[in-house]
Formats: C-alpha cells, structure tokens, sequence
C-alpha cells in the first residue's frame, strides 16, 4: 500500500532508531518491506548491447543484466522503492537501466534516461574534475595557496598555520578544518544563499596542519567550487553546466536548486521507510551545492564514467586531457601504505592492492555509489530514491565480486616477527573519527562512531562497535592487521610506545585517533562506535536527527521572517 506524503516533521524522528542514526550520518537508512513490490517491467529502460567481443570484462550483456536484475530485484519494494543503474566499459554503455518507482504515489516509474536522483557527494566527482580542467588550463594549481584565487572573494582562509590550504588539500580532505556534518540543508529554496555568502559566513576552524591528517569536509569540497567560480567569473553552477555537463549530453543534470523547470525529464521523489511501506517525502536544497546538489540520470552518469575511463573523452567530446585524467587517478595522499588512500576527488575502494576508486553520496533521502575500475575499464554507477542501512555500495559489491574486479579476500598470513602480544595490549583502547564532530550538539555523532579494540589469542585483534558487531583481524606485519573473511586492513601508526592514528582502509573519509581516557564511553559488548561503510557523510540524514530538523525548521522560517520584516 502507498500512503500519503510525509513532511519533515517531529513524528518522523520519533520512529527513528539508534541504528538509523548511525547508518544516516554514514549516508545509509532504514531497510525493510515497502510499497512497490518487485521491479515492474514498465518501469525500465533498458540499453544494453546486443552482444560484446570474447574480451574484456562483460562478455555476455544479458549475463550482465540478470546479474543486476537479481540484485536489484532483491531490493526493490523491501530497502527502496526505486533504483537506476549505469555499467559502462570504456566508452560504451553495457546496462543502463530503471527500476521501480520513481513516486509511490503516483505510480511514475524510474526511466534511466529520464528520471533524475539527487547523488549527493557522487557530484564532488564533477567538482573536481572541474577543478583539474582548470589546472590543466593554467588558470589553477592544485599547490598554491587558495586565498591567491579569492582575492575579489569574501571567502577567506585565515593564516592558522604556516602552511596554507591548497585546491590538493581540498581534492583530498586533508585541509585540516574542523569536520561539520551539516553541508547547510535547508527545507525552503528561498533560504538558499549564494556560495560566497556560505562560504563567508559558516567557515569551520582550521583544526589541524594541511596535508597531516584525512577529515572529511564539505565545506572544502564548496570551497574547492567557489575557487573554480571566482576564476572563470561565473556562479559554480553555470560553470559547470556549461564546460562539463552540456558538452557531454548530460541534458538532465543540473547542480542548480530547485531543478530548472526547462531542464527535461523528472526528479525522482525521495522517500522515507514506514513500517512495511514507503512514504514520499518533502525534498530538501544543499546550500553547499559543489559537495552535493548535483541530480543526474543514470544515462548522464555513464557518460560521466565514460569520460573518466576514455582518457577524458567521449566520442568527438573531449573535458579532460589524458595527463590530467591520469593525474586525478593517481594518489594525492597516502594515510598509510597498507589501505585505502586518495587519488584527486576519488577515494579507493577494497582490497588496497587492487586500482579501484570510487565515491558515495546521499542526500536526507536519496544514496548512491559510483566506481571506477580503470584496469578493467569498467564503471558502476547505482542510485535509490531512498536510504537506505543497505545503500547502492552493496549492489555495486554485488557486481564486482561477481566479476572478479578484485580477488576473493584470503586468510591473512601472520606476520613472523616477534612480540605480537605486546604489540596487540599498545594498540587496546578506544578510538574516535577525525571525520565527525568534536563539539556542539552533534558531539553525540562522535560518542555513537567509537571504535573499541581489544587483544585476542596470539597477537591478534577484536574490534567492536555500538551494534555489537564483532570482528576479528590478524597481524600480517608489524602494527598492520588483515581482517579474517574480508579485505579490511587496519594500521596503527605508533611513536614510543603510544599510538599517534589508526587507519581504516574501510574508511578512507577519515583516521581514527585515540580517546582519552577521561572521554571514554564504554558499553556492554564494546565501546559507542560504528564503523561507517561508504562515504555518504556528505549530509546528515534523516535518522535520529529530529532536533537538527527542527533547528533547520525554525533557522528557515526565522528567515523568512526577518525577510519578510525587511
């Protein structure tokens, strides 16, 4: 059954659970049995080649499109009530195709040439790529100080440490500016700034040294747009659209807020869980529009992939140059040798060993997963108009195992060195994210994302979270411990003795630090703490979040208001 449309109300956060808070905050939602009961034909669209050469990754296109029905199938009407799907390989498209709903009220289904999604932080990915347009045209340098492109701005970074923050930096989350979840969402169009005036008037403070440490940052991916504006003398949102979307077909995305009524096509609607059914919901705008506004199709984002995987062309379209196309795929920062590090916007995915890069993104309720494989010259693009605890990334893990795109994890060999045990008790306590908030009132973010790590048998580890989720690595070099079943890697950094930083290779958006004794918060069967899959920090979503709903609520209305006075 459909029910009617749900507004951003207090009854909405009263459903909510501690569980999806957390899978909210990490761009996930709630899961279970919904309205649009299994994909219906008349809801896709479909463009998949007739047969592909006995080469290269998908041989067989039908193969390919059983595989993804099957996932998607599984999830449609139970954790979204639609979906769209892009696979490409080198320039050509092998599956584009809609799924489900695009409106459980109305019945609309998703057409992937047509419907539209909100992809939250997938749009960094056009972002930078702007960014590196400019680069290779001279007008930008990724190493210059990015107050040297802001002079006419009112954007300013302060001078905190004797290094200045840079457009690498920025691509790389490592500027070092206090984490803030809240990429400004608003539920009113009309309370939607100018960049400048954003940028201006809500800059965090810089926390940390650039280039030491990854902390997630919308406000430096925003940034990193407004810098890309101020020297093409445009709005980030015509820039754009003008030298990246419009050249490249992609004639159904926009980073503009609300969508332009002359764009064609349809937004999909976004939608909330509901006991076993779905509920539309009102959409809400990003003031920060270069960290997450974009809304694309599926068609559109192929030919995005496209371009990422054809040496910065399509056809006759040429965005990037293959050098700048191959400087953004190469690592910007390395966290740590033996996990998941950065290129330029693109964030490694998996096994450290394998080149797979990728993004997530989520806005309050829509998610999405992009990844590139450009050894195998495949791209996965999966988007839902919900969000769910179960994001795209579990589809797109779907595909890649089936596939092969990165080899099966393997028992993890014990490092021979001597004085695991001891090693083991110096790396026990408990950690916090450099990548959520240390103060004010979504404090609580960081309590609820502690990780807990305790000695096993042998040298061996245990790490715990909130939800009890156990799981158990082995120390395959010294300080550095390979997960049992799975591709995860941690590493702890250690200086005489005490631990400096833990990397997650799981979790590129940021380190973990550890807890100082007085702060620590432990629970029956480890510590607060969840480890966030994916990426989707791009925005806080709706789980738990009821009070910053109401603070949104009442700053948008207060600002009407005093306009109104004015």
């Amino acid at each position: 059954m459909t029910r009617s449309r749900l507004s951003t109300t207090d009854d909405r956060a009263a459903r909510t659970t501690r569980r999806s808070f957390l899978a909210g905050l990490a761009g996930l939602g709630l899961a279970g049995p919904g309205t649009a009961a299994g994909r219906t034909d008349a809801a896709t669209t479909s463009r998949s080649t007739d047969s592909r050469p006995d080469e290269g990754t998908f041989t067989d296109a039908n193969e390919l499109e059983a595989v993804v029905d099957r996932a998607i199938d599984e999830r449609i009407g139970t954790t979204t009530p639609g979906a769209t799907v892009a696979v490409v390989t080198g320039d050509d498209p092998v599956l584009v195709k809609g799924y489900g709903a695009a409106d459980v009220d109305t019945g609309v289904p998703v057409r992937s040439d047509e419907t539209a999604f909100r992809v939250g932080s997938v749009g960094k990915l056009v972002t930078y790529t702007a960014v590196m347009r400019g680069v290779e045209r001279g007008v930008l340098d990724l190493d210059a100080d990015v107050n040297s492109y802001l002079g006419d701005s009112a954007v300013t970074v302060p001078a905190t440490y004797d290094d200045p923050v840079t457009l690498r930096h920025l691509g790389t989350h490592t500027a070092g500016f206090e984490s803030a979840l809240d990429p400004d969402v608003v539920a009113d169009p009309g309370a939607l700034d100018s960049l400048e005036a954003l940028l201006a008037g809500q800059q965090p403070a810089r926390v940390r040294p650039p280039g030491e440490l990854v902390g997630y940052s919308n406000y430096g991916a925003a940034l990193a747009g407004h810098v890309v504006a101020e020297v093409h003398d445009t709005t980030f949102e015509e820039h754009v659209q003008a030298e990246i979307l419009d050249p490249l077909g992609m004639v159904h995305s926009t980073f503009a807020q609300p969508v332009p009524s002359d764009r064609p096509g349809d937004l999909a609607t976004p939608h909330v869980r509901d006991g076993d059914s779905f509920l539309t919901a009102d959409d809400v705008y990003i003031n920060m529009r270069p960290a997450g506004s974009l809304s694309a199709t599926a068609t559109d984002m192929a030919a995005f992939m496209r371009v990422h995987l054809g040496d910065g062309a399509v056809g006759d379209t040429r965005i990037l140059g293959p050098d700048a196309v191959a400087a953004m795929h190469s690592r910007h920062h390395v966290r740590h040798p033996a996990v998941t590090n950065w290129r330029y916007g693109f964030h490694e995915y998996g096994d450290p060993e394998v080149d797979l890069i990728g993004h997530s993104g989520a806005t309050v309720d829509f998610a999405s997963y992009l990844l590139l494989a450009p050894d195998a010259d495949v791209g996965i693009f999966v988007a839902f108009n919900s969000n769910p605890s179960e994001g795209p990334k579990a589809v797109v893990d779907e595909i890649v195992a089936e596939y092969g795109l990165q080899p099966a994890p393997t028992t993890p060999t014990p490092t021979s060195r001597a004085g695991g045990r001891e090693r083991a008790e110096t790396v026990a306590g408990e950690y916090g994210p450099t990548y959520l908030p240390r103060s004010g009132p979504l404090h609580v973010v960081d309590l609820l994302e502690r990780l807990t790590v305790e000695p096993a048998a042998d040298g061996r580890l245990r790490t715990t979270t909130i939800e009890g989720d156990a799981r158990r690595w082995v120390e395959t070099e010294p300080y550095v411990y390979e997960e049992v079943g799975g591709h995860d890697v941690l590493a702890f950094e250690v200086t005489d003795g005490e631990v400096d930083v833990l990397n997650v290779s799981s979790e590129p958006t940021g380190v973990y630090r550890p807890v100082p004794f007085h702060e620590r918060r432990i629970v029956a069967g480890g510590v607060l703490g969840t480890a966030l899959s994916g990426f989707g920090l791009s925005l806080v979503c709706r789980g738990g979040h009821g009070a910053w709903r109401r603070s949104k609520r009442r700053r948008t209305d207060e600002g009407a208001g005093t306009e109104a006075a004015e």
